[in-house]
């Protein structure tokens, strides 16, 4: 479920009035820092809706060992254990980002050697089919920047509770580490953003280059429709994500790919709204369908 349909967010900035160019305004100081941890730590899940942090950490656990112990096992895989839990860790530690498969065989491999490519694929084959991990793949538009494009996917669960679920974290561990609370809100924003993408028969994917230029999604939609966002927990780096949009968005050759219906960013809190350089500002808890 995404916060729209759990009630923690009031849906007054729409997607669908986004992506057919329309100015649109939100607040979203209802949702405080600790409910904005809670929704990290609890997801989406119906079963949690209302359940204490406690709760909710207990039954993701308990999900995961049955995928791992069990699942797993049932879809025909010969399973390890150990490999599937350093495999859920290892994806935890690289949410939003592309973390490549000959690092993620190192992680699983433990202190012995790297586990086989093929262990490797079938086990993510197993997690995509579990709907655990949902990763966005590269964009390829036409640019008028000669530089190369990245096309290793960005990694990431179906739900941000699965990421600290599989490191054992709650919010106590989350608020101590910024930069990765910073990649987990990433994921809460990813899940949200596609849930509304679905309704658009939209897909969400990301986009780097050689540079290390980047943009955390752009979604593309029926009608020759696109659109672009950057992800910001801080909204003092709000500055930030516009400008790498903005920058990004001009060497689109939009010959071929029109003009963005919009370009956003989105913040974990504050108002939201058009900025004069045509940026969105996009509360999370007023992001809607």
């Amino acid at each position: 479920m995404s916060l729209f349909e759990s009630g923690d967010s009031t849906g007054e900035m729409s997607l669908a009035s986004l992506l057919d160019g329309e100015s649109q305004k939100g607040l979203g100081t209802h949702l405080t820092f600790e409910d904005l941890l809670r929704r990290i730590v609890a997801g989406g899940w119906p079963e949690l809706l209302g359940a204490d942090e406690d709760f909710a950490r207990d039954w993701l656990a308990d999900y995961l060992r049955h995928v791992v112990e069990v699942d797993i096992a049932e879809m025909g895989h010969r399973r390890n254990p150990g490999n599937l839990r350093r495999l859920l860790e290892s994806l935890a530690h690289g949410v939003g980002q592309p973390v490549k498969l000959n690092d993620l065989a190192k992680d699983v491999g433990g202190e012995g050697r790297p586990i086989a490519y093929e262990t490797l694929t079938g086990y993510l084959g197993a997690l995509t089919r579990l709907w655990l991990t949902d990763d966005s793949a590269a964009w390829r538009p036409h640019m008028r920047s000669r530089a190369r494009l990245r096309t290793a996917p960005v990694r990431y669960f179906v739900d941000p509770s699965i990421g600290p679920a599989a490191l054992n974290i709650g919010s106590a561990e989350l608020k101590a580490d910024p930069q990765a609370l910073g990649l987990h809100f990433e994921a809460l924003a990813i899940r949200d953003l596609r849930i509304y993408a679905q309704l658009h028969r939209g897909r969400v994917d990301s986009w780097r280059d050689e540079n290390g230029n980047e943009v955390d999604a752009v979604l593309t939609a029926r009608d020759n429709k696109w659109a672009a966002f950057e992800i910001k927990l801080n909204p003092r780096d709000v500055d930030a994500g516009a400008a790498s949009l903005l920058k990004f968005a001009s060497n689109v050759d939009t010959d071929r790919h029109h003009e963005p219906a919009c370009l956003g960013v989105i913040t974990s809190t504050g108002a939201g709204g058009r900025r004069p350089d045509g940026v969105h500002v996009i509360p999370i808890g007023c992001f809607g369908p």
